[in-house]
């Protein structure tokens, strides 16, 4: 990510006091709801290895711990020096096994096929569409073969009630990017195949999110068109 785009993350993400709200545990249970559940959803185990790209301040990774108390420690990349450092303290003060990592997501430090389920959240619209197809490179990356990513990011304003969402993502610049360009993107950055995942409701901003999941395929698996054949 270049420096333009660290510090409109930290603007965005850590700026007044309302927003580095939003970056706390209470925070995130009341105004985004979804990420309570997601482990449960994705069938998250204690034994995962868990990557987070774009963690903020580390309150998702709490989240998740808490609902399913992790055996090995789960790995959060943030690029932004603010919210790495806040992400970091969190962990010490909770004495969980949690990592924060400062660095680019679009060059991650990890060896091929590490993590097991990986979340990519806020952090796609701050990119250009080269910077955004380098970090889904990456994180394909490191998933092991038949692992799934759940990413979700403001979606662009469209249908009834475009007009109150452009008032607020005007509060959020960026490229918000729909579900089907997302998706696309991410099978052309390495990943076997995608689906929506209607990610709802999220309360702050009070705009919808493009929401989907991406994933490899486990070994002797293949794709023919749209579907997945198993092996012989």
């Amino acid at each position: 990510m270049t420096p333009e785009q660290i510090g409109e993350r930290e603007r965005q993400l850590a700026g007044s006091w309302w927003r580095r709200f939003l970056q706390s545990v209470p925070g995130q249970m009341v105004l985004n709801p979804p990420v309570y559940t997601l482990p449960r959803e994705m069938l998250m185990q204690a034994d995962h290895r868990m990557l987070e790209l774009g963690c903020g301040a580390g309150s998702r990774i709490l989240l998740f711990d808490n609902k399913v108390r992790f055996q090995v420690s789960a790995v959060g990349v943030e690029p932004a020096p603010t919210l790495a450092r806040r992400a970091a303290r969190t962990f010490v003060a909770n004495a969980r096994p949690a990592t924060a990592v400062l660095c680019d997501p679009a060059s991650l430090p990890f060896r091929d096929g590490v993590f097991t389920v990986l979340y990519c959240d806020d952090l796609l619209r701050f990119l250009d569409v080269r910077g955004a197809q380098a970090v889904l490179r990456e994180a394909a990356r490191v998933l092991r073969p038949g692992a799934l990513m759940l990413a979700w990011d403001l979606a662009p304003a469209w249908g009834r009630w475009a007009r109150w969402a452009r008032f607020w993502l005007r509060r959020y610049p960026g490229r918000h990017a729909s579900e089907q360009s997302l998706m696309g993107l991410a099978e052309r950055s390495g990943f076997a195949y995608t689906r929506e995942a209607h990610l709802r409701p999220f309360f702050w901003p009070p705009v919808p999110r493009a929401s989907f999941i991406a994933g490899t395929l486990p070994p002797g698996w293949r794709r023919e068109g749209r579907n997945l054949i198993p092996p012989d």
